[in-house]
């Protein structure tokens, strides 16, 4: 029998994403009616949000609709005031943008409850007698209307220095080996520390409160964005977390994985290039020094550093998590594994006659001299403003597409396509995939 995990990755405003490709894959359906489909959920920061939204069992319509709402954005990304920016915690942020705390962490809390249960219809036709934001991780699936159903919310723990799982199994054997000490928390508890990305974005770390379900142990701790502990794409965690569960019952082919980014790729990186021996590789790195699609600057600063550290959890760990975890189910590594990746790939393309990187197709013909693309790839993950947002929306109909239409590639799991890969190249491809094999 196959076993499905959804997998959501972090990515702030990004994980619109997200919502447009579930509902392109499954229609305008409730949250809870999607989360009946799979075995697990597991999420990391802004995915955790639309875990949030599913499991509040909005339409994806609203979903869609809460990401591209800048009021309901800015109760989450609530900015820090010029007094707060005095603070010594956020004084760098008065002087770049490049450093610092840009939010307030507190606010957004109150704004994820307001959001979340504004959008509670559960709640107003007198269904549940508490909100679903304020309910207990280990509740919803009951709730849900799928009791096995395990949900996984991912957090970096501040004074533990590790990542922490918010699970719904309070008798999972990776948690203390179901000793039976297990601590529970709300759901708006759970991704205020899920979505609480620090140095750059938020101003403190998320202070939360845990209970200990077996005996009256309650407690207050503190979490940033599970995206620390290099679980941005929380995939890996999901496998092992039910291949430990399921004790190996189940054959790694029955797993069925849909693992959804938030967006990859930036300018192409051709720093190493520049003292290569390779008279060709040097060539490529001279034609492109000047090429605002490309990065070839080798210096390096405290400023930059600190930037390169801060936003480095949504670089290769994401990456290489998709990989480990099809290496785990399918160490053959032939492209039989039932784990489809989707994430649309922003990064400029080698014009194999002039070697000089370009826009993808899809951003050539706009008459803008692609100002549009150098719009995208200069986004943060912190897009606030409708302009930015709607940015990431037309993104999604550049990728989200069928037939001979160009679309904007989708990210491999390994390989490159003018050779041997793992995944698909394009949305088109991996919904196929996806819709065949696993549905």
């Amino acid at each position: 029998m196959k076993y499905r995990i959804l997998s959501l990755d972090g990515g702030g405003s990004w994980a619109l994403i997200q919502a447009r490709v579930l509902m392109d894959i499954y229609g305008d359906i409730r949250g809870h009616e999607l989360l009946r489909k799979f075995d697990m959920a597991i999420a990391n920061s802004g995915g955790s949000l639309v875990l949030a939204c599913l499991c509040n069992d909005m339409l994806l319509s609203e979903i869609v609709a809460v990401f591209r709402t800048e009021s309901q954005r800015k109760q989450v990304f609530s900015a820090l005031s010029f007094w707060e920016k005095l603070q010594w915690r956020n004084i760098a942020s008065l002087f770049t943008r490049r450093l610092g705390p840009r939010y307030h962490t507190e606010r957004k809390v109150k704004g994820l409850k307001s959001v979340l249960k504004e959008m509670d219809h559960l709640l107003k036709e007198g269904k549940i007698a508490e909100p679903i934001v304020e309910t207990q991780l280990h509740k919803l699936p009951a709730i849900i209307g799928k009791p096995e159903l395990q949900l996984l919310i991912v957090g970096f723990d501040y004074f533990k220095e590790r990542v922490n799982f918010f699970r719904s199994n309070t008798k999972s054997l990776t948690d203390n080996f179901g000793s039976g000490d297990f601590f529970s928390t709300s759901l708006a508890d759970a991704i205020h520390s899920s979505s609480n990305a620090p140095v750059n974005y938020f101003d403190q770390p998320a202070q939360i409160s845990i209970h200990n379900i077996a005996k009256k142990d309650d407690r207050q701790t503190w979490y940033w964005d599970g995206g620390v502990s290099g679980f941005n794409n929380p995939v890996l965690a999901g496998v092992i977390e039910a291949i430990t569960n399921d004790k190996g019952q189940r054959k790694p082919e029955d797993y069925c994985i849909l693992s959804i980014g938030t967006g990859v790729g930036s300018r192409a990186v051709l720093t190493d290039m520049k003292d290569s021996t390779d008279p060709e590789v040097k060539a490529v790195y001279e034609k492109n020094k000047n090429n605002p699609y490309a990065i070839t600057d080798t210096g390096s600063g405290f400023i930059k550093d600190i930037t390169k550290l801060s936003t480095s959890i949504l670089s290769d760990p994401p990456d290489s998590a998709t990989f480990i975890a099809y290496s785990i189910l399918h160490p053959a590594l032939t492209k039989d594994a039932n784990i489809i990746r989707i994430n649309p790939c922003l990064s400029p393309v080698k014009n194999k006659e002039t070697g000089i990187y370009e826009p993808p197709e899809v951003y050539k013909n706009n008459g803008d001299k692609h100002k549009l693309y150098m719009d995208v790839l200069e986004l943060d993950m912190d897009a606030v403003a409708d302009n930015e947002v709607e940015l990431i929306n037309d993104l999604c109909n550049r990728f989200i597409i069928t037939g001979s239409t160009p679309a904007l590639p989708n990210q491999l799991i390994r390989g490159n396509i003018s050779g041997n890969y793992l995944g698909h190249p394009t949305y088109e491809k991996a919904k196929e995939k996806w819709v065949k094999d696993c549905m």
